[in-house]
């Protein structure tokens, strides 16, 4: 499973490999088909800066489900506590009960 920062780091990466093959020095002996078509996928492809605050606005937005999830994890904690105290006090209401009934 893909995790949401490797998208950022796949995107950034791609986008440098893409401009890397347009650049004769860095790559050679590539045909002009090639590089063509390179051009043609960064023609739309988006510019480090937008790929940078697309990732921000993700880990900004996932922030705040995070903080979120953390309050709820706390309160479901809280709940299962006292739920436990009420056990505990049912079991030993029952067992005064049983006693009481048992006696001659």
């Amino acid at each position: 499973m893909t995790l949401p920062n490797e998208w950022f780091i796949s995107m950034k990466k791609n986008r440098e490999f893409l401009f890397d093959l347009l650049n004769p020095e860095k790559t050679p002996r590539v045909s002009k088909d090639v590089r063509k078509r390179a051009s043609e996928c960064l023609k739309h492809f988006p510019m480090k800066p937008e790929i940078d605050q697309l990732e921000e606005m993700y880990n900004n937005s996932n922030k705040d489900k995070g903080i979120l999830i953390g309050e709820v994890n706390s309160e479901l904690k809280r709940i299962a506590g006292e739920a436990m105290l009420v056990n505990t006090r049912l079991t030993s209401l029952s067992s005064s009960i049983q006693d009481f009934i048992n006696k001659p």
